[in-house]
């Protein structure tokens, strides 16, 4: 699960250690990295450990939360910012939201209250990786293009070269190249191709993340990708990996060919050239177009693209608890296919899926461990009809709709777990359903109605249900007072908590007491 990272600096030892056991809970979406008592000290901590989010009280000794905002503005101008004041230091936190403050957290507060503040956070947090996540993407279109372009031998600028020698000073190129017989025999038409190639494409991403292997693959040609890794590059099983899959999942026998260290960027297509000679393929018995080789990369990093922002779009929807928001999108897209050429549906489609499943090993089982868990066991054919595609499509939304759901139920399940326990816990005490929703950090409506969705009961009759078993295992086996039983039970007055007794029971407490 997608979690920032945050710092409590607060000089209240004790109030700190609480919001800190708040966040340690879980609930919160968040992961303490570290702590401190004073701004100076806090700065240098935010300097070894660049937190997402910064927590911090006002009034505090050393250097207090204005100073300490004030430095951070200057040095990490991005970074998210909470205050935490007292009613009596009001004009304080009003100069540090105009510092750029996000929120305020009025002291003293509710477990709901930081519930509240930093679901506002996690919202500006998403957001802010999201867009992180684009430039990155845009960033790395780029360097394809350019890298795409240096081994077609493709004009390029100075500034490019200069960039992408210091890319290749530590890579190790190899090369692969999918089988022409198999090719040939399938009869790929240039859309077919396209689908293949995206599908090639994730398989070699998704064994390379699971190998843990620093690397990036470029379509150049139709039937040829270069890898570029960090040394000492791919190894065997990796290697064994790859071939496997391609021809389980595709039916496409590859060729994977060391090339060695990279030579500088201006020498690239000499050297690919020597490489690509030495590997006969359908495209050597007739002229490559090597415009078209160009497109196809491009087109091949956009979809990879669209797969990093759709799987950012489902993340941001479930994190911050979005639900009608997530099913708003998933029918969008869906429709959006329809819109679609017979041959874009096909492509588009997988990128839905390959979203959709990178969500589920992400969010909904973050411990699976299988490399392949992205790419869907069956991918769009050259025959479907687009009725065919959508009917796909529209499996995969279901399926991971079914997932989705059973993730919320067993959250769900965890949540009347703790309200069950606090409730043994406090029946004794007022125990009401503000204290308990506030307990788990949820809104008390959406918490009445989950609890009597999966108790059967409401939370009142839970409540009172549970004081009458625990008054009635007292009048059996003590010799407590009625009003000392009623009392122990979370009643102040003995006669109301006599009738009540005798609505469950249909006798009071004194007439159940003598049938022991």
């Amino acid at each position: 699960m997608l979690k920032g990272n945050v710092v409590i600096v607060e000089d209240q030892p004790n109030f700190r250690k609480g919001l800190i056991k708040m966040f340690e809970e879980g609930q919160l979406g968040w992961n303490v990295v570290g702590e401190a008592s004073n701004g100076q000290d806090a700065l240098a901590l935010v300097d070894e450990v660049k937190p997402d989010l910064v927590l911090t009280d006002i009034r505090m000794p050393v250097m207090d939360g204005i100073e300490f905002v004030g430095h951070l503005r200057k040095h990490y101008p991005d970074l998210l910012v909470i205050i935490l004041t007292g009613y009596k230091n009001f004009e304080y936190a009003q100069a540090a939201v105009r510092l750029g403050a996000l929120d305020l957290l009025i002291k003293p507060c509710t477990e709901q209250d930081v519930k509240q503040v930093m679901n506002k956070a996690s919202e500006r947090y998403y957001e802010k990786y999201a867009h992180q996540q684009q430039l990155l993407s845009q960033r790395k279109l780029q360097q394809d293009q350019e890298l795409r372009a240096a081994l077609l031998d493709l004009p390029s600028s100075y500034e490019a070269m200069k960039n992408m020698n210091e890319v290749l000073s530590t890579k190790e190129l190899w090369l692969l190249q999918l089988n022409s017989e198999d090719l040939a025999h399938k009869n790929y038409g240039k859309a077919d191709l396209s689908l293949l190639q995206f599908a090639f494409s994730n398989i070699a991403e998704e064994l390379l993340k699971g190998a843990g292997i620093e690397a990036r693959l470029l379509l150049v040609e139709h039937d040829r990708f270069v890898a570029l890794a960090e040394k000492p590059g791919l190894d065997e099983s990796f290697v064994q990996a790859v071939q496997d899959a391609s021809l389980e999942y595709l039916n496409i026998r590859v060729n994977i060919q060391a090339m060695g260290a990279a030579p500088s960027y201006k020498q690239l297509a000499q050297f690919y050239e020597q490489f690509k000679s030495g590997e006969p393929s359908a495209a050597s018995a007739q002229p490559v177009d090597i415009e078209s080789g160009s497109g196809s990369g491009m087109t091949l990093s956009l979809n990879q693209a669209k797969v990093n922002e759709l799987e950012m779009q489902l993340m941001s929807a479930i994190l911050v608890g979005q639900e009608a928001a997530l099913q708003q999108l998933l029918n969008q897209l869906l429709t959006d296919l329809t819109q679609q050429t017979p041959e874009d549906m096909k492509i588009q489609a997988l990128t839905l899926s390959i979203a959709l499943l990178g969500t589920i090993q992400k969010q909904f089982d973050p411990d699976e461990k299988e490399s392949l868990g992205r790419i869907p066991t069956d991918i769009p054919q050259a025959h479907w009809t687009a009725k065919d595609v959508i009917h796909w499509a529209d499996t995969q939304v279901k399926s991971f709709l079914l997932l989705f759901n059973s993730w919320q139920a067993s959250k769900s399940d965890n949540v009347i777990e703790r309200a069950t326990k606090y409730i043994e816990e406090h029946y004794s005490e007022e125990c009401r359903l503000t204290d308990v929703a506030a307990h788990l950090h949820l809104n008390s409506s959406y918490f009445s109605v989950l609890f009597k969705k999966a108790t059967g009961e409401s939370f009142t009759r839970f409540v009172t249900r549970l004081r009458m078993d625990k008054a009635a295992l007292l009048l059996r086996n003590t010799d407590m007072k009625i009003f000392e039983i009623a009392c122990a039970i979370g009643f102040d007055e003995p006669n109301y908590f006599t009738n009540v007794f005798k609505q469950q029971f249909q006798m009071s407490p004194k007439e159940y007491r003598n049938q022991r």
